[in-house]
């Protein structure tokens, strides 16, 4: 290691190999271009990189990555990569291999094999000369990765607040998918005592945000908040071309192509970009992501994308009513303000149904979540978790979960995952060790002693018999529904809330059913001409992230064909 540059608590480094030529090869263009940030260290045999794991562990360091060409045990029967995770759940984990390898059968079923057991999260080709950027950039991606879910990325932010107060949560939630990380502080803690007694502020029972200017908000609203961090929460005067609502997937994939091509247009967006799949800690089957993108990560990328085309976003921004105009739409956002547009994407996905369960109502937002909030897994170190649902958004936060939490069990009410969860998911959970109770429903739930959940009470589909399980947490992924009721009367929905577009308006609801004046509506509009909607409200729409991107980039063309000559005008 290089002493003299980075320091004791810097986060490490750790580069696994027996062959001196090989592990030169990663240590020597790892110190090149990281000791100044990072501890380089290095191991000849996996037990010493076991012991060298250990020894980082009872010293109060931190470990970032670790690359090894050797997945084989240690005396303690755990390889590397597992000892890494289980000490610092954080850590990222490659499997080094040589330019070409991949041809070879036995690399290729160790990597799948390695990934599928979620022993790795990738290879990684040893590095052929001393600037090999591919060999970089995928180091720093890992690192990258590393940062955000260690909660590593500073931006001066801090919430001083109770960790059982919902608002405290939902606070430190908009903050993290936004991508700006913020400190959390107990309020009776010596350091917010200490920035308390610095602002001149007293702690009164609810949250305070000191922003990266040393500004002290207390509980402050969303828009508030993020207007601290630089957002907009305005609104556009005069007439725009098309209004997008919601930033779901579907939705930021419109504002790029509507953007792009030249459409005036504005996205409004109630809560955190990126919808539910903002939510996600890894989508893994996504097109282009070989090693999976968390849903933060993918939201904000696009959002970005959009902006650079000139998209608008009226952040914190919740529309709440609707009516058909003249020359358009005006969309009533909460406040009292209107937005006018000549056409309108709804994109503005489901949410999860609450349960009936009475006992889980008074910890709802502080140890119950609905949706599959990956930013609070941290908070989970030594917890029983419980997570409700079958589907992939449930397996990927049981799999984030299992990071940190003692011990993760999926509630399922149907008698396997093979019907509604992707396999490399199944296989992986079970490689983590995630539990899973089938043919079952959360009937209630409570706190024996302390004011924090400690047990669900789950009751069996069969028998009717009820049993109590240790919880101290719950995330509650099931029953998605959307909230359509704002919209106006003139837009077709089925029963369940869900939008009904294209010819099926005119199978459901008759030819009365369509307001336009000849022929039919096209693929994604709905009952109204010119409004239109994409992914999860859409009824009919395949629940994956992919299928509502390519919805929302499929629809522009159709708002072009119905402003015509409007557009910009």
């Amino acid at each position: 290691m290089n002493a003299d540059k980075a320091t004791q608590s810097s986060p490490a480094i750790l580069v696994v190999s027996a062959d001196d030529r090989l592990r030169r090869a990663v240590v020597d263009p790892l110190n090149r271009r990281y000791a100044l940030d990072y501890r380089i260290l290095d191991a000849d045999t996996v037990d010493r990189a076991v012991a060298a794991i250990e020894e980082l562990h009872s010293s109060g360091g931190d470990l970032a990555l670790v690359l090894s060409d050797d997945a084989s045990p240690a005396e303690g029967h755990e390889n590397v990569f597992a000892a890494a995770r289980r000490t610092f759940p954080n850590v990222r984990r490659g499997l080094v291999i040589e330019w070409g390898s991949w041809a070879n059968h036995d690399t290729t079923a160790a990597v799948l094999e390695l990934m599928s057991r979620v022993q790795i999260d990738y290879y990684v080709v040893r590095p052929m000369d001393r600037a090999d950027e591919s060999f970089h950039r995928a180091v720093t991606d890992f690192l990258h990765e590393w940062e955000f879910s260690s909660g590593q990325r500073r931006r001066g932010f801090t919430i001083v607040g109770d960790q059982a107060q919902p608002r405290t949560h939902e606070l430190h939630t908009l903050m993290e998918r936004g991508g700006i990380h913020a400190e959390h502080l107990d309020p009776g803690s010596p350091e917010a005592m200490a920035l308390l007694a610095d602002a001149e502020i007293d702690y009164e029972g609810v949250p305070l945000v000191r922003t990266a200017d040393g500004v002290v908000l207390t509980d402050p609203t969303d828009a508030a908040l993020v207007r601290s961090y630089g957002l907009d929460t305005s609104l556009p005067e005069g007439i725009t071309d098309v209004a997008i609502v919601g930033a779901g997937p579907g939705g930021l994939a419109a504002a790029v192509y509507a953007a792009s091509e030249g459409l005036e247009t504005v996205v409004l967006e109630a809560a955190s970009i990126g919808g539910q799949a903002g939510s996600s800690s890894l989508i893994r089957n996504y097109l282009g992501f070989s090693r999976g993108v968390s849903g933060t990560e993918l939201a904000q990328r696009a959002y970005q994308q959009a902006w650079t085309f000139g998209a608008r976003f009226a952040h914190t921004r919740r529309v709440v009513g609707m009516k058909v105009a003249e020359r358009g739409f005006e969309l009533q956002v909460d406040g009292g303000e209107l937005v006018h547009a000549r056409s309108v994407v709804l994109s503005s996905g489901v949410s999860y149904r609450r349960l009936a369960a009475p006992g889980l109502r008074p910890f709802v937002g502080a140890s119950v979540f609905y949706g599959a909030s990956s930013v609070e897994a941290r908070a989970q170190a030594g917890c029983a978790v419980l997570v409700v649902g079958g589907g992939n958004s449930a397996g990927q936060a049981a799999l984030h979960l299992a990071r940190y939490a003692r011990s993760v069990s999926l509630v399922v009410r149907g008698p396997s995952l093979a019907e509604s969860m992707s396999r490399y998911l199944i296989d992986q959970l079970d490689a983590a060790g995630v539990g899973l109770i089938t043919g079952t429903r959360v009937v209630d739930a409570g706190a024996h002693e302390a004011d924090r959940l400690d047990h669900v009470v789950l009751e069996r589909a069969e028998s009717g018999e009820r049993l109590e399980v240790p919880a101290d947490a719950v995330f509650i992924t099931i029953g998605a529904r959307p909230h359509t009721e704002w919209l106006a009367p003139e837009v077709l929905r089925d029963k369940w809330g869900s939008v009904i577009t294209g010819t099926e308006v005119l199978s459901e609801g008759g030819r009365r059913a369509w307001l336009g004046a000849e022929g039919a509506p096209t693929q994604f509009e709905s009952s109204v001409p010119g409004f239109y909607a994409v992914g999860d409200v859409r009824r009919g729409s395949v629940k994956r992230v992919a299928s509502a991107v390519g919805e929302g980039s499929v629809v522009i063309s159709a708002v072009h064909a119905h402003l015509g000559a409007h557009v910009g005008g």
